[in-house]
């Protein structure tokens, strides 16, 4: 990875939009115990949280993105994707393909949640040749996201080496004691890379704010 990528990362995470923990969910206990009957009280028991379906060779991970960041960022990544680097608000994960993924969360200006995210849709695939693929939208306790694909023109500020490429991410505008907060993950690779988009498809739908689903698009 040459200094250029890492410096545009870097741009993108200030101008587009941050503790790490590692777990691995099994469903392999499912099933295996005998079924049993029994008189119970008439009251089901509460629901108990899953947590995403984290897909083989990788673990759940919270993104480290300091004390400024009252959101947490969580998804799940493989090995290929080392610890990542950044500073608070920002982290950056890399492969060696040149891929990448960033997590960004600032504080924005704008006044509602519904407007940070309505903006978000408008700019980002509005670079000439830039494409949007599939997209969903959804509440948040205190907020509104946006999960999407497409591909980015070479001209687009954040395709990968100023190359034809993809990006796969979520965006959320969070309102917390009065701020409001703009979290993202984007994930971009070179349109050729089709291990990296491959990893995307399975790692966007593990993507949480706050331990909160997002539900994904149709990623084909």
């Amino acid at each position: 990875m040459n200094r250029s990528l890492v410096a545009v990362a870097l741009v993108l995470g200030l101008t587009l939009s941050g503790c790490s923990a590692f777990r691995v969910s099994s469903s392999d206990e499912a099933g295996a115990k005998p079924a049993s009957v029994g008189v119970g009280d008439g009251q089901s028991p509460s629901p108990t949280p899953t947590g995403p379906t984290i897909p083989e060779g990788m673990s759940e991970t919270t993104a480290e993105l300091g004390g400024q960041c009252p959101v947490e960022v969580s998804l799940a990544l493989s090995a290929d994707w080392g610890d990542g680097s950044g500073y608070d608000g920002y982290r950056l994960y890399e492969a060696d393909s040149g891929a990448i993924i960033t997590v960004n969360c600032i504080d924005d200006d704008e006044s509602s949640p519904q407007d940070l995210v309505d903006q978000a849709r408008e700019r980002m695939f509005s670079t000439s040749g830039s494409s949007l693929g599939s997209e969903s939208t959804g509440s948040l306790d205190g907020g509104e996201y946006w999960v999407f694909h497409g591909t980015l023109a070479p001209d687009d500020m954040r395709a990968v080496d100023k190359e034809d490429s993809v990006i796969f991410g979520a965006v959320a505008g969070v309102s917390v004691d009065g701020r409001l907060f703009k979290v993202s993950v984007d994930m971009l690779a070179q349109a050729d890379d089709t291990e990296a988009q491959d990893q995307f498809r399975q790692m966007l739908p593990t993507v949480r704010f706050d331990d909160q689903e997002l539900k994904a698009p149709d990623l084909r």
